[in-house]
């Protein structure tokens, strides 16, 4: 008894056990193989239908019998798992080329249960049978299963990308996968690339894979960002409905017929009920007379009947916005390989299949070469008994027995054993001159096939034609057309911008976070030195701290302080009342703690990508970088520029397509004008040069274009502002200490904004306590280069001039 008793540390033991326990989940379980894109039960799900003869052409069988094959020969887990599974694998709304063909009640798209497995019957379509073809001969490896008695395939030899083709989803410990579903013709259209040229890359790729193709279609919104999610194996995928306004008959509904995949009628139903209810306690009417489910088994047919008074185009992007009409599917594409869990990007999952495919085809040309190669051994000594036909009826009837006569043929007619033993077993029939003239013609056609064969082990340019010529049978027999639409940024997503109701502007941004777009029109035009209104309703402990004025198609370039830029849309933040507190700025873009928005950069709608950018720090750095190298920045984030640690991003200036005079405005009074063409392009995380010496204390403010026909607008912490005239400050070198642009600080405060106006515009002058004053620049004196300017802000003892923005002017008073 003491022999089988172990001391062993409780920890040690623990871990080695539950990584034990991880790895079989990861391999054993959850995450699928990459040559075939199955998971354990899958494979041998397909198995047994195929054990059991459940061809496309044959009768269906009950799924209790096919469930009770699989758990009581190879997979000896619970029934309702390898149901739930084979369910799954014959679902067309969750398939996209489904694996079983289902008779019977298989669950639906809103997530009702399928029937009992006693009820529902099941076979392999033809596409099932793809996936074991040519099994038995050799192609892949075998097993014993769980209990020694049989044995089960590693892996199939699927003739089809099913990884890619159905994708796969699947929690292990500490892993997950989720793979979209995509269509078979550019999955093959892209691997024959890759077979013609295997150095290509993925953007090669991604012009025959347009993107991914749900069994339940909808759009991809953002195909553009596509090309990071297949180079790095991971990110997200936004999918939105398809509809169509169909206004025949009474009224006007919007009807959507395709939904995101994943995705529930009943929710997105009840979704729509929820906002309904919602905007009515707000006192809003948004147009929504009644919502119905009008689907059959021809499609999806969801129905929203609008009132006479409806905005079409915002109830759509508002609908997209509260609901799963609009959902995100993220990918994580771990996948097993060589028995290891791996994340692969889209050639290296393409590149996968392909060598599977190269090795079931070598493993199955080998098989019948030798297979070719046995038979015309036996061919060729049937042959040469028949022609001595009558030697070897002598010798049998001359031999004492069996053993002897197989002897005696071997020693006379010089034939082996094999052989010998098909001539005894030759019938007298096959002596018959048709007889004989069959075997010279399939002795020839061996050696055509044994010939062909060694072809193409010995030919890798033959081999990979087998593999393509495969190929294209495949996408022959069962190709179809894209479900899926993918919409991009440059054309398809005019759609989504029509939805928009364009407007100026205000994006405010405060020190806690909040962000906000505000209409324009809702400020007035005041008078120099007035009070204002109410800008952002805010808590006395924040304050404003970036504003920018814009229109709501653009898009919007925000640089961190930790020298990161992210994009958005414009139209992502909601238009909303100066009263309003706005949303948090984590919900458009993900910022590391301590990191905070120093700059925010307008991108018109066309896309200003062909042009460059120049970012400045609060140190003195300057930057040019062309403003394609950010094109692909997302809310995650990407690096903009490398800083030292106790530097910052203050100013980005976008460039119009020529260099421009360039006025460095620093904290402290001193400035310096330099041309941008003294500034070289770099790349995207290059630190910079210096664009001015700062003296101790002193930091960087604001970096303004000198602009023909505008002039320098400057404005202090305390209120006081003045105009003055470009050509007042003479150019310089890069890198100096510059000239004073204001000769004391003491009384007006530090300067905190500066801008390059024409006469006749509006400013909107923003303070600490949240008020914004609207002022027209003409009411400001142009004064000389180091004057003191004048109050054109009168504030409250406890209150600061934080930041300014020109807008257009209004002429209401």
């Amino acid at each position: 008894m003491d022999d089988k008793i172990f001391i062993k540390d409780f920890t040690e033991e623990l871990k080695t056990s539950y990584l034990l326990y991880s790895l079989s989940v990861i391999v054993s379980r959850a995450i699928p193989d990459v040559r075939d894109g199955l998971k354990p039960v899958q494979r041998r799900i397909l198995y047994s239908m195929s054990e059991l003869g459940l061809k496309h052409n044959s009768s269906f069988k009950k799924n209790a019998r096919i469930v009770g094959e699989v758990m009581g020969k190879y997979h000896p887990h619970g029934d309702a798992a390898i149901y739930d599974a084979l369910v799954r694998m014959g679902q067309p709304f969750t398939m996209r080329y489904p694996l079983v063909e289902a008779q019977g009640n298989f669950g639906s798209i809103d997530g009702d249960p399928p029937a009992a497995m006693r009820y529902t019957e099941a076979r392999m379509p033809e596409l099932g049978e793809y996936m074991l073809k040519d099994i038995e001969k050799e192609t892949v490896d075998f097993r014993e299963n769980f209990d020694g008695s049989l044995s089960e395939p590693v892996v199939l030899p699927t003739m089809v990308p099913n990884l890619l083709m159905n994708g796969a989803s699947g929690i292990a410990v500490g892993m997950t996968t989720n793979i979209p579903p995509h269509n078979l013709n550019e999955l093959v259209s892209a691997l024959k690339l890759l077979i013609e040229k295997p150095e290509c890359e993925v953007k090669d790729l991604l012009k025959h894979i347009k993107g991914p193709d749900f069994p339940t279609g909808g759009q991809v919104v953002d195909g553009e960002g596509l090309k990071e999610l297949y180079e790095t194996g991971r990110g997200k995928i936004t999918i939105r409905g398809k509809y169509r306004i169909d206004d025949e008959g009474k009224g006007t509904s919007i009807i959507f017929e395709e939904i995101p995949y994943n995705v529930s009628k009943t929710d997105i139903i009840e979704q729509i009920v929820k906002y309904v209810v919602k905007a009515k306690e707000q006192k809003k009417d948004v147009g929504i007379k009644d919502v119905r489910d009008e689907s059959d088994k021809e499609g999806i047919r969801l129905v929203i009947e609008l009132k006479r008074n409806a905005n079409i185009k915002r109830l759509i992007n508002d609908l997209f916005k509260h609901t799963n009409l609009q959902s995100y599917f993220y990918v994580q594409m771990n996948v097993i390989d060589n028995e290891k869990p791996s994340l692969m990007n889209l050639k290296g999952l393409l590149q996968s299949f392909l060598d599977h495919r190269v090795n079931v085809i070598t493993r199955r040309t080998q098989y019948e070469l030798e297979k070719a190669r046995k038979r015309a051994h036996i061919v060729e000594g049937l042959i040469k008994a028949v022609q001595g036909i009558d030697t070897v009826v002598e010798i049998i009837r001359n031999s004492e027995n069996p053993q002897e006569a197989l002897k005696n043929l071997q020693e006379t007619i010089g034939v082996s054993e094999e052989q010998a033993k098909a001539i005894a077993d030759m019938r007298l029939i096959s002596l018959s001159k048709l007889e004989i003239t069959n075997l010279n013609e399939e002795l020839k056609n061996l050696y055509k096939d044994i010939e062909n064969a060694m072809d193409i082990l010995q030919n890798k340019e033959r081999l990979m034609g087998v593999v393509k010529e495969e190929l294209n049978e495949v996408a022959n027999k069962f190709g179809d057309k894209r479900r899926t639409e993918i919409l991009y940024n440059k054309g398809d997503l005019a759609q989504e911008v029509e939805m928009i109701q364009d407007e100026d502007v205000v994006i405010v941004l405060t020190k806690w976070g909040y962000l906000k777009a505000i209409p324009s029109s809702e400020y007035k035009v005041q008078g120099r030195g007035g009070k204002g209104v109410k800008g952002l309703k805010i808590s006395e402990e924040d304050d404003v701290k970036e504003v920018i004025y814009t229109n709501k198609l653009s898009k919007l370039m925000l640089f961190s302080s930790a020298g990161k830029a992210y994009q958005i849309n414009a139209y992502e933040i909601e238009t909303s009342s100066k009263s309003t507190k706005g949303k948090h700025i984590a919900n458009f873009i993900s910022l590391n703690e301590g990191e905070e928005i120093k700059s925010i950069v307008a991108i018109s709608l066309d896309g200003d990508y062909d042009k460059d950018i120049l970012i400045f720090t609060k140190l003195g750095k300057v930057k040019r970088t062309s403003l394609r190298e950010f094109s692909s920045a997302r809310a995650s984030g990407i690096r903009a520029i490398n800083l030292l640690d106790n530097d910052a991003v203050v100013d980005v200036i976008l460039l119009d397509g020529m260099d421009r005079d360039l006025l460095v405005v620093t904290k402290l009074g001193m400035s310096l004008m330099f041309n941008s063409s003294h500034v070289r392009k770099m790349g995207r995380t290059a630190m910079g040069v210096n664009s001015i010496k700062l003296r101790k204390g002193d930091e960087v403010i604001n970096v303004v274009k000198a602009e023909e026909g505008k002039k320098l607008l400057l404005i202090t912490e305390r209120g006081y502002g003045k105009r003055a005239l470009f050509r007042s400050y003479k150019p310089q070198n890069r890198g100096g200490i510059g000239v004073k642009t204001v000769r004391d600080i003491s009384k007006i405060g530090p300067i905190v904004s500066t801008m390059s106006v024409e006469d006749g515009r509006d400013i909107l002058i923003f303070t600490k306590k949240g008020k914004a004053i609207r002022v027209n620049v003409n009411n400001i004196n142009v004064l000389g280069r180091i004057t003191q300017g004048v109050i054109i802000v009168r504030l409250d003892r406890d209150d600061s001039v934080v930041g300014a923005i020109e807008v257009q002017a209004n002429d209401e008073e």
